[in-house]
């Protein structure tokens, strides 16, 4: 005879009632997390998010392809931010943005079992860029700052000074210079994804200031950008490799991670990055294509078009760094940065055109070397002809 199964006799609807408690039970918590509610908000909302890497600008690359932008970074003090090479800890960049505050102009945030705490000057050291400059930051119209005409900056970075009308420009109406720098200002100033094909008023704004030499406050715009994007729904997480720079800072332990990203090919600023803009190389150097452009920003697609075109959310007014003047003193300071920038832009025009006249000398001296040493050849020759003409009796 088969024994008798055992029939349970909980009550089915307390074991429906079970199961659903044990799904809706918070993740437990370990020292990824200062609270349960950090826990929670990182399960629900910002471990979903995609993590913007960030791009790897390769300044001998465009020396060598007669593409001169390096000074106009140098002049800010940003090169070796652009240049930095290191692994991104997905994971951890998420944990850091899950604890993300900013008050006041400082960042505070927790990883890994370490408090941080960036104060805006803290932050511009461990990142390496100055801690002055200009502060201005705009979202639906046109920045305000001393000096600054939007027309005439549009002008220039078109190349074309017969524009009349003031309104945003497409990417492909831009030089190639003026290219190159929205294009870094989309991947490594204010990092986003996404596709776009306006610039917006604060990437003009950025644009015309690196043209110009007109210095500006990097751990300013960082702050602010990360508190947008970290605010908005479903938002790109920026600055993905720089956030290691910060967690090495405070000495966060990175054994063990294993969601991580290494530099590739295409994270460099090279050739395939000038393709992707619709360039080509002809003749030694590079000429737009004739094609309509659309250009994709990085791998990722969370962005919409309306952000890429620089509709962010601003910044709270209690946010801004207390460092950031006002009144008249930020027209004096404005002046003084203008000021700064032209002087900086007239000696880098006089010593490219010394540069210039010196290449030009050199290729003389170089060609008329060549014809000396060709005549000097052909002398010799006739005299061997005249020699031989001789010893035949002709």
């Amino acid at each position: 005879m088969a024994p008798k199964k055992s029939v349970s006799s909980e009550d089915p609807r307390k074991k429906r009632l079970k199961s659903k408690a044990s799904r809706d039970e918070p993740p437990s918590l370990d020292k990824s997390f200062a609270s349960s509610e950090y826990s929670v908000r990182f399960h629900d909302d910002i471990s979903r998010r995609t993590v913007v890497f960030g791009k790897i600008v390769d300044f001998p690359y465009f020396a060598n392809h007669h593409i001169h932008i390096r000074e106009l970074f140098q002049a800010q003090g940003w090169e070796n931010f652009l240049s930095t090479r290191q692994k991104q800890y997905t994971t951890l960049v998420k944990h850091f943005y899950t604890h993300f505050e900013l008050v006041h102009g400082k960042i505070s945030s927790y990883v890994k079992g370490k408090s941080i705490s960036l104060p805006h000057s803290t932050l511009a050291s461990i990142l390496g860029v100055p801690r002055t400059g200009a502060q201005r930051y705009a979202t639906n119209s046109w920045v305000q700052f001393e000096g600054y005409d939007p027309l005439e900056s549009i002008r220039q970075m078109c190349g074309n000074p017969n524009i009349q009308e003031l309104s945003r420009p497409k990417i492909a109406d831009l030089t190639l210079e003026s290219r190159l720098i929205h294009h870094i200002i989309a991947h490594n100033i204010l990092p986003r994804s996404g596709s776009y094909e306006y610039t917006s008023y604060l990437d003009l704004f950025i644009m015309w200031a690196i043209l110009n030499k007109v210095k500006l406050d990097l751990a300013f715009y960082i702050s602010w950008h990360m508190e947008t994007c970290v605010k908005k729904k479903n938002g790109a997480l920026p600055y993905g490799l720089h956030i290691t720079t910060i967690l090495n800072h405070f000495g966060v332990d990175f054994s063990g991670e294993k969601e991580t990203r290494d530099v590739a090919h295409t994270d460099v600023y090279g050739e395939t990055t000038m393709k992707q803009m619709r360039y080509e190389f002809k003749d030694d150097t590079w000429v737009k294509k004739n094609v309509a452009v659309m250009e994709e920003v990085g791998e990722e697609a969370q962005m919409d078009e309306a952000e890429a075109a620089g509709n962010e959310e601003p910044m709270q007014e209690d946010q801004e760094p207390r460092s950031a003047p006002s009144g008249s003193s930020r027209v004096n300071e404005d002046n003084f940065q203008l000021v700064l920038g032209r002087l900086d832009s007239l000696a880098t025009s006089m010593g490219n055109i010394q540069t210039s006249i010196d290449n030009f000398s050199a290729m003389v001296t170089r060609k008329f070397s060549t014809y000396d040493e060709q005549f000097g050849t052909l002398e010799t020759s006739i005299q061997e002809i005249n020699e031989r003409l001789i010893n035949q009796g002709i």
